[in-house]
């Protein structure tokens, strides 16, 4: 596997196309968030990772034959860059049989778990007519669209960048009450076409539907600007999985991926 330089990023968004789930791959590819390319050769590749500091990698394509080249990358630069990022376990998450198929055989030696991640399919229609039923904002809280002085006060977005990188391409609400954040729902990345959807509510406003009027805001943006809001979580995030549902979404399938903690 080599590394690709920025400028030729966009050779591995063929291999997307079919891609289990595409934004945050693309994202990267589309050079919207940062990360890292590899492919097994320069010119129409085979295969390809894309690596995220958050600590994912994805794999598409066809595996390469040289089992201790990719195995000697992700051993002894991707987990030791992962680790200096400050993330301790990560997710591989395979995009093709080939790639499950050796990376389960790889992970036989390393302490890893296969767990699962749950896609959702969106329904305008369906969030059209939950929309017109949702409940006003409770009285004290103001809903805000995401702007430099609340992405400080979220502790910034390590997923982009810089700060104005996600005020230019991404999307963000939040719920403010007394000046602070009690809820907020961003794009943790975006491609032009479709957002990836993240959503937190601080401990003392749960259970208010409160992450339900702030994610209906990103929608409604998304909605309006022609892009598509993909969600996303692990199979046993029951909030996030009831909280789709509330907002038009119905539940798809499950794909595998690994957990991996290096020995």
């Amino acid at each position: 596997m080599i590394e690709v330089v920025r400028e030729h990023f966009g050779l591995v968004l063929p291999l997307l196309a079919t891609a289990k789930q595409p934004v945050a791959p693309q994202s990267v590819c589309l050079g919207y968030n940062p990360g890292r390319v590899f492919v097994d050769r320069g010119e129409s590749p085979a295969c390809a990772w894309v690596w995220l500091a958050c600590g994912y990698l994805y794999l598409v394509g066809e595996p390469p034959q040289d089992n201790p080249a990719w195995q000697c990358l992700l051993l002894e630069e991707l987990a030791p860059a992962w680790q200096a990022a400050g993330e301790s376990g990560f997710i591989l998450a395979p995009f093709s049989d080939a790639w499950q198929a050796r990376l389960g055989d790889f992970l036989q030696s390393q302490p890893h778990e296969q767990i699962y991640r749950r896609t959702f399919t969106f329904h305008p229609e369906r969030f059209a007519a939950l929309r017109a039923r949702l409940p006003r904002l409770p009285e004290g809280f103001e809903l805000q669209r995401m702007n430099a002085a609340l992405v400080e006060q979220l502790g910034g977005m390590p997923t982009w960048a810089s700060t104005q990188d996600f005020i230019e391409r991404g999307l963000g609400f939040c719920l403010v009450k007394d000046g602070e954040i009690a809820s907020a729902c961003t794009s943790v990345f975006a491609t032009p076409n479709g957002v990836e959807i993240d959503v937190h509510t601080e401990e003392p406003y749960r259970r208010q539907g409160l992450a339900t009027l702030a994610a209906a805001a990103l929608i409604e943006a998304c909605l309006q600007s022609g892009r598509q809001p993909n969600w996303e979580c692990f199979w046993e995030n029951q909030a996030s999985c009831a909280l789709a549902a509330r907002l038009g979404y119905e539940m798809k399938e499950d794909y595998p991926v690994y957990y991996w903690e290096p020995a």
